[in-house]
């Protein structure tokens, strides 16, 4: 039996209340970068056998994300090419939507939540799939999995329009209203406030340089990786940690003659309280990289999650035992 099967799936219409752009809004040169380096995907695992039932927790989900669709109805939009310009722009209409993908999964959630190896071929399937290659392309689709005892929020976004922050403010808004409560941020869209060089001609000789066939937007061979050569864990430090942590930066420092000017700086991040409590564990699925390391604030607010990849478990084992005896 396959860990997670799809079991519905649906749209998310933008409400009628929502201020739509008049006009497609256009890339700028920095975005225009993330064209044909397309995905971003995150997905949210919360543990707790004392949630309310599924079906009212997708019902919850789905409500809230219509709600924050007023705000952030651009994300509902498609990625389409301008042929008569070379542009590359967020198109938006009352029609527009987001994909909303309900599965199941017999996987252990206690095993995925673990300080263990991530299991990223369950993980994968906890975040919609989208086909980015072609434009136009959807911006945005979520994905609610049900386990026993917990549940996963997945989120896969366009890079073009969409970064690490602003994703983030986008789920903490969306994890927000599902609380019942009103975002405390109304994002803006507005590029005219990037003020850069050369402006939209920039970013047409960008887009010129980095996906020269458009509307296909193929992402290049040396960008595409294959995460099952990887191995990556998850390890969770309390304030202990931390503490011990910063100790130890400034005694190398001292010893090697190069005293810090400035204490170690705290780690701060969001993570999105849907009304079920902190996630017990944030993953982004795009750690692509050999020595790639990603850092979040830990469920308790004051501690954090480090996953890391490489690619030999023999490394993974290796580094486990050095970075524990650090902390030892």
């Amino acid at each position: 039996m396959a860990p997670v099967r799809i079991t519905d799936t649906s749209y998310v219409n933008v409400p009628a209340t929502a201020a739509l752009p008049t006009e497609p809004i256009k890339l700028t040169a920095m975005e225009a970068l993330w064209v044909v380096s397309p995905v971003v995907q995150r997905v949210l695992l919360f543990e707790d056998a004392g949630m309310p039932p599924f079906d009212t927790i997708v019902e919850s989900l789905r409500s809230s994300l219509a709600a924050t669709l007023v705000s952030f109805a651009p994300l509902a939009g498609k990625l389409v090419h301008l042929k008569d310009t070379g542009d590359v722009a967020i198109a938006c209409s009352a029609t527009d939507s987001v994909r909303f993908v309900v599965a199941d999964s017999d996987a252990d959630i206690r095993r995925l939540t673990g300080d263990e190896l991530n299991d990223l071929g369950v993980l994968e399937q906890l975040v919609p799939e989208m086909d980015m290659g072609k434009l136009p392309t959807p911006v945005l689709a979520v994905q609610a999995t049900s386990f026993e005892g917990g549940v996963s929020v997945g989120v896969t976004v366009h890079h073009s329009v969409v970064d690490g922050q602003a994703l983030w403010t986008f789920l903490e808004a969306w994890a927000t209203a599902c609380r019942g409560e009103t975002p405390a941020t109304t994002p803006t869209f507005d590029r005219s406030l990037v003020n850069l060089p050369g402006g939209e001609e920039l970013a047409r000789s960008t887009l010129q340089k980095v996906a020269p066939n458009l509307p296909l937007a193929t992402p290049p061979s040396a960008v595409v990786q294959d995460r099952s050569r990887f191995t990556r864990r998850t390890f969770t430090l309390d304030a202990r940690d931390i503490q011990r942590l910063k100790q130890r930066i400034i005694h190398l420092g001292e010893a090697h003659g190069k005293p810090l000017s400035r204490p170690p700086s705290a780690f701060a991040a969001t993570v999105a309280d849907f009304g079920w409590g902190m996630p017990r564990l944030s993953l982004s699925i795009q750690l692509d990289h050999d020595g790639q390391v990603a850092l979040e604030r830990a469920r308790d607010g004051h501690g954090v999650q480090l996953s890391v990849s490489l690619h030999q478990s023999k490394q993974m084992d290796d580094f486990k035992s050095h970075f524990l005896n650090i902390l030892a």
